[in-house]
């Protein structure tokens, strides 16, 4: 009787188990292959980087020193898409937790910060619950207000980029930072500032619509600002644009094989399921590259559409509709099915369309390209040049 009752509490657990395995996703990452391209690649890029130094004719002292950190090249993750990602380009980009960081350790950090700027000061210089390893990294607090009026021209703000290595920002002014910094900042994704929560720590009553300015008002904790900026420092970040490639910064090369593999499942877990939409049916490839090196796949669909229903075998008949853009639909149509057509049928077809062009008149095609009060013009020079003869009366 004990033995039946402990089959019977099994059987319960055995169908769940069999009822999860069965909900889970087929669109899985295969560890070993993960595993495998990393250690290729990895190996490639010091392979590259051990021919390059030896082809130097003079070892750069200086570089060993101070571009180490360009030494150690960054490992992309690679995803494109079946079709487009509807997200636009934000100003706050996608943040994504890694469990190896990729932020060097003697990073030098700028905050832009919600005036008062002073009240941020204290928190991260004054106060002693704030940690003293991340307050030596936070270089400088600039707030609004300093921010528009020290740093106005274009070279003033290319000397700040320059001056720090990672930014970031309250997520309260996100928006007016960025209309401050302009294209200096935001024209490229390398250094663009990473917002933060600088109201971490503390309590904030959401219900009290009335105390709004109060709220916006708010100063984090020093040990919640602090959680939140340690969480910035290890993670990485993408921002989504309309398009089929995205470009994801998971590794750099000193880390391990193991490491880089455990990176990339973390970035493909979250971006898949939260940021593509259609999530892994809209997953066409997954590749981890170099900056120079060529991409090694890890993950390739077998299917090419999203929606089988919506491949065509052959090109839609569509009737051109009557109105002012009616030249340039018979454009666009002429063009898209080209694209269609096989290089002979192509060929065939613009010879064709040559000898069309080649039967008309010359005098013909002249004459349609004067303009109408021209050709009436050059009518009326040729008729006073011909002497009317005179009639007898």
């Amino acid at each position: 009787m004990a033995k039946s009752k402990a089959v019977a509490k099994s059987a319960p657990k055995q169908e769940n188990a069999l009822a999860a395995k069965k909900s889970a996703s087929p669109y899985q990452l295969d560890p070993a292959q993960v595993e495998r391209a990393a250690k290729g690649l990895i190996a490639h890029m010091k392979k590259h980087a051990q021919e390059k130094e030896d082809k130097a004719d003079k070892k750069n002292l200086a570089a060993d020193e101070d571009d180490a950190a360009e030494q150690d090249q960054a490992i992309f993750l690679t995803v494109t898409t079946k079709q487009h990602v509807h997200d636009t380009s934000r100003l706050k980009p996608t943040k994504l937790p890694l469990p190896h960081p990729i932020i060097a350790s003697d990073v030098r950090i700028c905050i832009f910060t919600k005036d008062p700027q002073r009240a941020y000061k204290d928190l991260i210089y004054e106060s002693s619950d704030f940690p003293a390893e991340l307050r030596t990294k936070v270089a400088r607090v600039i707030g609004v207000d300093k921010l528009k009026k020290k740093w106005k021209s274009f070279e003033t703000k290319r000397q700040l980029l320059a001056e720090y290595d990672i930014f970031m920002v309250d997520d309260r002014v996100t928006k007016i930072v960025a209309e401050a910094l302009g294209k200096t900042f935001y024209s490229t994704k390398s250094k663009r500032p990473i917002p933060i929560k600088l109201v971490a720590g503390a309590y904030v009553d959401k219900s009290k619509k009335d105390d709004k300015k109060k709220q916006d008002n708010v100063v984090g904790t020093p040990t919640g600002v602090a959680k939140e900026i340690e969480s910035a420092l290890s993670a990485t970040y993408v921002s989504m644009s309309a398009s089929t490639n995205t470009s994801i910064k998971v590794g750099k090369l000193s880390m391990t094989a193991q490491q880089l593999k455990e990176n990339v499942e973390a970035v493909v877990e979250k971006l898949v399921e939260k940021h593509i939409e259609h999530k892994w049916r809209n997953v066409r490839g997954l590749y981890i590259k170099g900056p120079t090196t060529k991409a090694l796949p890890i993950w390739s669909a077998e299917e090419m559409w999203v929606d089988e229903e919506k491949v065509l075998n052959e090109a839609p008949t569509r009737a051109i509709t009557e109105g002012s853009s009616k030249g340039e639909k018979r454009k666009k149509w002429e063009e898209w099915e080209e694209e269609m057509l096989d290089d002979e049928d192509l060929e065939e077809k613009r010879q064709r369309r040559k000898a069309k062009k080649s039967k008309k008149d010359p005098e013909q095609t002249k004459s349609r390209s004067i303009s109408k009060d021209k050709r009436n013009k050059l009518k009326q020079e040729a008729l006073s040049s011909v002497q009317t003869p005179l009639i007898a009366g």
